[in-house]
C-alpha cells in the first residue's frame, strides 16, 4: 500500500512539473472540433483564430497558416529594435510572427542568428540551455532543426539563413522533451536571463507564447497563443504548446519568443492576437523585438 501512494505522490508531482492539467481526449476533440474564424488573404494564407477551453482554461489562439511553395519564408533582422508589424511591413511581408529571443537592454539577438552568412547573434550561456532547435530559410525552403553543440557547426556550415531558439517542441512528428528544472534553476542561479521572465520554472508555468511548426504537405503555421488574461486566455506551459502543435499537424515545431513578444500580424487586419505587453485584452500591446520571421508571395 506504501508503494502504491508513493507512485501516486510521484505521479501528481509530475503532472504539476509538466504544467499543470494533463492533456486528455478531450482536449484532442475540442482542437479537432474548434469552429475557427477565417480570414483569407490575398494569396492563399489563412488566419485563424478561436477562443477554446483546453487542458482545463480559456485559451485565445490565433493561427497564419499557408503553402510554403507559395511563399518566401525570410528571417529580417531589425537595426536596433522594432516592432513585428514595422519589420513585417518595410519587407512586403503578408503575414509575421516575432522571432528569437534577444537582450532588452542591448537591443541584440541572445541567441544564434545568421543571415546571408552574416552573424548577427551568438547564443549566450543564459540562453544556451533552451536554444535547442533552429529554422533555416535557405533556397525558399523552411526547415526546423534540432540545435546543439554537434548539430551547430554543421548547420551553420550548410545554412546561410538561421534563427536559433527554443525549445524545439517537435521533431518528425515526435514531441521533444522540454530542458529540466535543474537547467532553469541553474541558469537564475547565474543571473540569467529565465524563462518569459519567471524565475525558476517559466516552462512549467502558463505564458503567452509563440511558435512556428510545418506538415508534411508543405503547410507552415505561425501560431500564437495568448496568456496572463485572467477568465480570457490563460497561456500554455512548453509541455501544453508542443501538444497542442502535434494535434494541430506539424512534424517540426519550434518555440520563439514568448510573453509581451508575442505578436501575430498579416498585412489585411494587422495584429491578430493580444499583445501582453500593454496588459490590455486588445491587439495594442505590441513590443519592439529584435527579429521576425515573414512571408512573401512567390
Amino acid at each position: 500500500m506504501k508503494h502504491i501512494k508513493l507512485i501516486f505522490s510521484t505521479a501528481l508531482l509530475l503532472l504539476f512539473a509538466l504544467g499543470g492539467e494533463a492533456q486528455t481526449q478531450q482536449d484532442s476533440l475540442t482542437i479537432a472540433h474548434a469552429q475557427w474564424e477565417t480570414d483569407t488573404l490575398a494569396h492563399g494564407a489563412v488566419c485563424l483564430s478561436a477562443n477554446l477551453q483546453l487542458f482545463d482554461s480559456p485559451q485565445q489562439i490565433a493561427i497564419i497558416k499557408y503553402d510554403a511553395r507559395k511563399y518566401k519564408t525570410r528571417i529580417v533582422q531589425a537595426p536596433h529594435i522594432a516592432m513585428t508589424s514595422d519589420l513585417a511591413r518595410k519587407s512586403g511581408a503578408e503575414v509575421a510572427v516575432n522571432g528569437g529571443y534577444f537582450n532588452v537592454k542591448t537591443g541584440l539577438p541572445s541567441t544564434f542568428v545568421q543571415l546571408e552568412g552574416k552573424v548577427y547573434g551568438e547564443t549566450t550561456q543564459a540562453d544556451a540551455f533552451r536554444t535547442t532547435g533552429a529554422i533555416t530559410t535557405d533556397h525558399n525552403r523552411i526547415e526546423i532543426h534540432p540545435f546543439d553543440s554537434i548539430s551547430a557547426k554543421k548547420l551553420k556550415k550548410r545554412y546561410k539563413n538561421i534563427l536559433t531558439a527554443g525549445p524545439l517542441l517537435l521533431k518528425d512528428g515526435v514531441r521533444q522533451m522540454a530542458p529540466t528544472f535543474e537547467a532553469n534553476d541553474n541558469q537564475a542561479a547565474k543571473g540569467g536571463n529565465s524563462f518569459s521572465s519567471d524565475v525558476p520554472q517559466g516552462f512549467y508555468k502558463r505564458h503567452p507564447r509563440a511558435f512556428i511548426g510545418i506538415t508534411k504537405d508543405h503547410q507552415v503555421m505561425m501560431v500564437v497563443v495568448d496568456g496572463r488574461f485572467k477568465g480570457k486566455a490563460a497561456g500554455m506551459s512548453i509541455d501544453e504548446l508542443s501538444y497542442l502543435a502535434q494535434q494541430l499537424g506539424m512534424t517540426d515545431a519550434l518555440n520563439l519568443d514568448g510573453g509581451g513578444s508575442a505578436t501575430l500580424w498579416n498585412n489585411h487586419t494587422g495584429i491578430i492576437n493580444h499583445p501582453y505587453d500593454n496588459k490590455k485584452f486588445d491587439h495594442e500591446g505590441e513590443r519592439e523585438v529584435v527579429n521576425a520571421i515573414v512571408a512573401l508571395p512567390q
